[in-house]
């Protein structure tokens, strides 16, 4: 459709234009990130980048589909679902500019993300079917409710936490939106399309401005909006097509993130600390402790990023019976890559759960005790 290469470079424009400008209020209103301890900055920088990725993307993107074209017709199909997505992807947004000025309680951007995911899979936006391969289909029923919520705020939250070395989320979410505008294309979602390929454009534009040395983040504001839309655009593309590669292929292209996130909680439950407790384990920490520069580390990720999903765009024109096999290949070389950095650890792992398991039947015997009032030494017997 002649309106995507249109859609890409206006979003692209305008968010090269405007974040310089975010750069110069941000400074002037003193919302700066200050480097602690935990910091890869030395200087303060500007942390509200977000806003011109949020700007570009929703202009480019209303101009777009309300516009007498393909996409502007297809448009009229999905006008509820569209119009909750946004609404709710502005809400993100909104709440991570808040934090981003003067700080959420993690507990309260967790509750505002499930009632995002909720009012989106209120529309129909849901997980409901999903065909394995020419085998056999899971249908979820009641349960693709859980499921898709799961799956938003799963990914709302990887995408986030990857935030952590400049042009880091932005680079991957980039390939992220390309993935899912392809997935669209193939599935006939214009939809789709164009708001992940004015994303892709807002995403471009920043990176300017992002990548080493940044001289602006994206904050709260930029990530949870791209955390969330990207994941409600990927279960939009699931509800038209239900085979596995519309959910799978952009779960690998944003696998550093969701593999980051599951080790870092597993991580934290062996450790027997919060989910929210900060950590120097994640993967971009573990590739700067390998030697390598921000610039160098940053641009690995974006390598295993593009291989993870290049091999997985291939589900797309394997036969139906061989695409699981691809995606599975493309998983496992995700895991090899974490395991050589350090990120995942297998023995050590088992071994802590093991230990886990062993405290927790232990700690129940105890407790069974002191309600039957056995003697000490009889309990631990």
């Amino acid at each position: 459709m002649e309106i995507y290469l249109p859609v890409y470079f206006g979003s692209a424009f305008l968010s090269l234009m405007m974040t310089p400008v975010i750069i110069w209020v941000a400074r002037r209103a003193n919302i700066v990130d200050i480097p602690v301890a935990r910091s890869l900055h030395v200087r303060p920088v500007p942390r509200v980048g977000g806003v011109s990725i949020f700007i570009s993307m929703m202009c480019l993107s209303a101009l777009a589909l309300f516009l007498p074209n393909a996409g502007g017709d297809a448009f009229g199909e999905v006008l509820p679902q569209v119009i909750i997505l946004l609404s709710a992807a502005a809400f993100m947004f909104m709440v991570g500019l808040v934090d981003d000025i003067r700080t959420i309680r993690a507990r309260n951007k967790f509750l505002a993300q499930l009632a995002a995911a909720i009012a989106v899979c209120s529309v129909g936006i849901r997980i409901e079917t999903v065909a394995v391969a020419d085998w056999f289909t899971l249908e979820f029923g009641w349960f693709s409710w859980p499921l898709t919520i799961l799956w938003i705020v799963g990914i709302t939250n990887a995408v986030n936490l990857s935030d952590g070395m400049d042009g880091l989320a932005a680079g991957i979410s980039a390939v992220a939106c390309g993935v899912i505008a392809l997935v669209a294309i193939h599935s006939g979602q214009p939809v789709v399309a164009v708001l992940m390929i004015a994303l892709l454009g807002s995403l471009t534009g920043f990176l300017f401005f992002n990548f080493n040395p940044a001289k602006i983040f994206m904050g709260d504001c930029g990530s949870l909006f791209l955390g969330f839309t990207l994941s409600v655009s990927s279960v939009m593309c699931s509800t038209q097509s239900h085979t596995l590669v519309h959910l799978a292929l952009p779960a690998l292209a944003l696998g550093i993130p969701i593999l980051d996130t599951l080790s870092s909680m597993l991580r934290r439950f062996l450790e027997r600390r919060s989910m929210f407790a900060p950590d120097r384990n994640h993967f971009h920490h573990r590739l700067l402790g390998l030697g390598l520069t921000q610039r160098y580390a940053v641009l690995l990720a974006y390598a295993v990023t593009l291989l993870a999903a290049g091999l997985g765009s291939f589900m797309i024109f394997a036969e139906t019976s061989h695409s699981l096999f691809g995606f599975m290949g493309a998983l496992l070389g995700l895991l090899l890559v974490f395991r050589a950095v350090g990120s995942i650890r297998f023995r050590g792992t088992i071994r802590g759960l093991k230990e886990r398991v062993a405290m927790t039947l232990q700690s129940s015997v105890r407790c069974k005790g002191r309600v039957l009032g056995l003697p000490a030494s009889r309990r631990a017997s």
